[in-house]
């Protein structure tokens, strides 16, 4: 299952995409919340990577992003958010469902005058970024567990 959201408003887009996994909510939090994994999932070209304790270096060579952000773990809300501020934030919570499965729910908030927050095939892109990101956790996931 994956739903997909976005909202647009001047200056401002929002994107979540949303994936049930068929593990366990513990066992998807494991992966996400290894930092050190994040290319196991994320989609190229996004190179995102651990510099320090709370902070993250990105890079994605396509938008010309080459950037240092934070990060924070919230292990007792099975929830990661990261913010590379004052542009950009997310966040990626885990939630239990039935039997031995979870639910994804991956959002972005594009916060300046970047090009997905007019819409059209940046956001687009983006869109299927995210929805591509769930895929590769689940296969991850899924033949890691």
């Amino acid at each position: 299952m994956v739903k997909r959201r976005a909202g647009y408003m001047r200056g401002m887009a929002e994107f979540e995409a949303e994936r049930g996994i068929p593990a366990t909510a513990e066992q998807v939090f494991a992966v996400v919340s290894d930092l050190n994994r994040l290319p196991e999932w994320l989609p190229s070209p996004v190179d995102v990577r651990p510099t320090g304790d709370g902070e993250v270096h990105a890079d994605v060579p396509e938008r010309g992003v080459d950037a240092e952000g934070t990060v924070r773990v919230r292990s007792d809300q099975l929830r990661v958010e990261w913010a590379h501020a004052p542009e950009y934030a997310g966040w990626l919570q885990v939630e239990h469902a039935e039997g031995a499965r979870s639910t994804v729910l991956l959002h972005l908030s594009f916060l300046g005058d970047q090009p997905e927050t007019h819409g059209g095939t940046p956001a687009a892109d983006l869109q299927q970024s995210l929805d591509d990101a769930l895929a590769s956790l689940e296969r991850v996931v899924t033949t890691t567990t």
